[in-house]
């Protein structure tokens, strides 16, 4: 394992030592856990933010197209509730 050495505040230092004591764990051992928590937390959101951007994405696209058809924004989310449905029903087999 590698070691290193890093600043930080005596009172985070102090806030950590207090809460690996508590949960009976080392110093070291906490801030592993911290973060790799941190870690997967930030890879989920980054995720989460790309999924809503595509999505947004995909509803402008929709409009566009539906006016260009003539299916007003009501039609729209009409059909998307169907294609959800059908999709659902698809992975439910």
């Amino acid at each position: 394992m590698t070691k290193l050495n890093i600043s930080m505040p005596q009172q985070l230092l102090e806030q950590i030592d207090s809460e690996a004591e508590l949960l009976g764990i080392t110093r070291s051992g906490l801030i592993q856990e911290a973060s790799v928590r941190y870690i997967a937390r930030s890879q989920t959101d980054r995720e989460a933010e790309a999924r809503r951007l595509r999505a947004t994405a995909a509803a402008k696209r929709m409009k566009r197209i539906g006016a260009d058809i003539g299916i007003g924004s009501s039609d729209t989310a009409s059909l998307v509730a169907e294609a959800r449905a059908a999709e659902s029903s698809r992975h439910d087999r």
